[in-house]
């Protein structure tokens, strides 16, 4: 794949998106971040977390875009009763070599994870997928090790906090996630394309490889490479992040909202994710340079997590959480880029 420019990043990409296209009704905005995500390290770190209600084709979503670069996808329900055995597979003991080996591989060996409702799970199973998405590769309770692909991605699903039967993740475990992308009903419109298009065709269209992984690894490399990030811009992010935290700032909203004693605002993580993402998003707009612009559209997935609002907050809607962290982001985006 020739990766000269960035022109040929941004088409390289578009491809992908165009045969997502295919199946995949509205819903511009995710898609768009999600590609973002995907291309926003030249390491692992490029894991997203969904949040939606069942049945918006969230799953849908992520094989498609497995298939696009023909890359193997496989999904774990994350179910109360799930085992170890349920993602690393099965292991035994080798008494020839003394050691742990893996007879057959679980759902975690793959190149796109699908983690579905992952905040229906017991701590110790929503544990399985933490190391793997940190370092590449899992180790057992038996002491086996064993390395991921190198092209390895995790889309985790939640349900809203509010529905029964589901848990909040903790903040250790929702920093293990770049962005999160919340998924909405389509309009009116969209969801009767999406009905049509279901009682017309007897299959769903078939998503052609127009890329492998390998080439995922080397647009993000070649981004990394290619698109700048000046000092000021930096400076601008340290700033935008020091601002979310209550104590530390003169913002009333953040100190009235936010909760305070659990360090409600955002570590120097944040300000990593967000100039990563920018300057990924920097490249499917065509830029070889990050601009305020990237950081206004990738500031909210990369924050929504990690802003932890008053616990008699949190339990409010998503949309009522929605709103007051777009107020939040945006007076802060505001004082910051005013200066």
């Amino acid at each position: 794949m020739q990766l000269e420019s960035i022109s040929d990043i941004q088409n390289s990409i578009k491809l992908i998106e165009n045969e997502i296209r295919k199946r995949i009704v509205g819903m511009d905005q995710v898609v768009k971040l999600l590609l973002v995500g995907v291309f926003a390290s030249p390491g692992r770190n490029c894991h997203i977390l969904l949040e939606g209600v069942p049945g918006l084709a969230k799953t849908l979503l992520l094989k498609s875009l497995a298939e696009s670069v023909d890359g193997e996808f496989k999904r774990i329900s994350f179910a109360a009763d799930l085992l170890p055995k349920d993602v690393v597979g099965i292991e035994d003991f080798d008494s020839d070599n003394n050691r742990v080996k893996l007879l057959v591989k679980g759902p975690l060996f793959t190149n796109f994870l699908l983690a579905d409702e992952l905040n229906r799970a017991r701590t110790s199973s929503k544990g399985l997928i933490l190391e793997p998405m940190e370092e590449g590769r899992v180790t057992t309770e038996l002491g086996g090790t064993y390395p991921l692909a190198e092209m390895f991605m995790v889309a985790a699903t939640q349900n809203p906090i509010e529905e029964e039967g589901t848990f909040v993740l903790g903040r250790a475990e929702q920093d293990r996630f770049v962005m999160k992308l919340l998924v909405d009903y389509p309009t009116d419109n969209q969801e009767r394309a999406i009905i049509r298009s279901n009682i017309d065709h007897a299959v769903m269209p078939t998503i052609n490889s127009v890329m492998h992984t390998d080439d995922i690894l080397a647009i993000r490399q070649a981004i990394f490479n290619q698109v700048k990030v000046s000092d000021e811009i930096v400076e601008k992010v340290q700033q935008l992040v020091s601002l979310t935290r209550p104590g530390y700032t003169d913002i009333e909203e953040i100190n009235q909202y936010l909760d305070a004693q659990d360090g409600g605002g955002a570590s120097p993580r944040a300000g990593i994710h967000i100039l990563r993402t920018a300057r990924s998003h920097a490249a499917i707009c065509g830029r070889d340079f990050v601009s305020p612009e990237d950081i206004s559209v990738v500031m909210i997935p990369v924050l929504r997590h990690r802003l932890i609002l008053r616990p008699d907050l949190s339990m409010n809607s998503v949309k009522q959480r929605e709103k007051i962290l777009t107020e939040i982001l945006d007076k802060i985006f505001q004082r910051v880029w005013s200066q």
